[in-house]
């Protein structure tokens, strides 16, 4: 039985075959597993619906740009659906904690990096006149990598004499995303546990991987649920480097030569 607050279930793929997500199996035969995701569910559908429907626009838009770099790292496809949780896919959302940008860097975290592990090298610009923080490209590439890092490169001890490269588990690995990987390490050991499900976690982390989970079953399933995401243009582009010019050149002059206006090219360079 579903507890009084849940209007919307499971679409029936999810209910007759099981649900499969960030290519991991989610057990909903437990029913604290379910009752969790379901709770996302209604919470997005019922108190944030407008906000999802724009999420899942936007979500579309920047596929094109975002999908295949989570595929340069082997980081699952639905890690999409993070950066709407984290910033509304805004490059210049700014948190109370000071989390910036697109995939919400603190800065100390943007400005170091994984010694002696040049593959999955997050570190970004940040200075006066830049924050790369506020880059899509860069900062997908940076989150894609730190996420790799964290699943598959960090030195996690989980348990006495036990020692293991990563998390090993897309839903520890985005916890530790959310709440840093020592926090989520010291819980796992605080209770005896190494799964994400078992492991009681501060409260915003607690709700962030289940929310994160529903956003994407929502998406997946538009008709069913009866979400209709308007269309936006296909956020194509190229990434224009190793050009340096001999003099400053305003977003006025650039909108000019493209026949663009500087809005245009402001929203489109946010880092700067």
């Amino acid at each position: 039985a579903y507890p009084h607050s849940i209007r919307y279930t499971f679409p029936p793929s999810v209910q007759k075959a099981g649900l499969v997500f960030a290519g991991q199996s989610v057990p909903l035969e437990r029913h604290d597993v379910k009752n969790r995701i379901l709770k996302e569910i209604n919470y997005l559908l019922m108190d944030r619906r407008s906000k999802v429907i724009a999420w899942i626009a936007r979500a579309d838009s920047l596929r094109p740009i975002i999908s295949p770099i989570l595929k340069s790292y082997d980081v699952p496809q639905e890690f999409i659906y993070l950066a709407a949780i984290e910033s509304s896919y805004n490059g210049r959302a700014l948190s109370s904690a000071g989390a910036y940008g697109f995939w919400q860097f603190m800065k100390a975290t943007a400005m170091s990096g994984p010694a002696g592990c040049d593959q999955y090298n997050w570190k970004r610009v940040i200075n006066h006149w830049k924050d790369e923080r506020a880059d899509l490209v860069k900062s997908t590439h940076s989150a894609a990598r730190y996420l790799a890092w964290m699943n598959r490169v960090k030195k996690v001890s989980i348990g006495a004499n036990s020692e293991r490269n990563g998390f090993g588990d897309w839903f520890l690995s985005a916890a530790a995303y959310n709440a840093g990987p020592g926090r989520v390490t010291q819980r796992l050991n605080g209770f005896g546990v190494n799964h994400y499900w078992e492991a009681p976690l501060p409260i915003e982390t607690e709700k962030y991987v289940p929310r994160w989970i529903a956003l994407g079953i929502i998406s997946q399933n538009r008709t069913f649920y009866g979400l209709k995401a308007p269309v936006q243009p296909s956020a194509n582009f190229e990434t224009v480097e190793k050009i340096r010019l001999t003099k400053d050149l305003s977003f006025a002059d650039m909108a000019k030569m493209i026949n663009a206006t500087p809005r245009q090219i402001w929203k489109l360079n946010s880092q700067i």
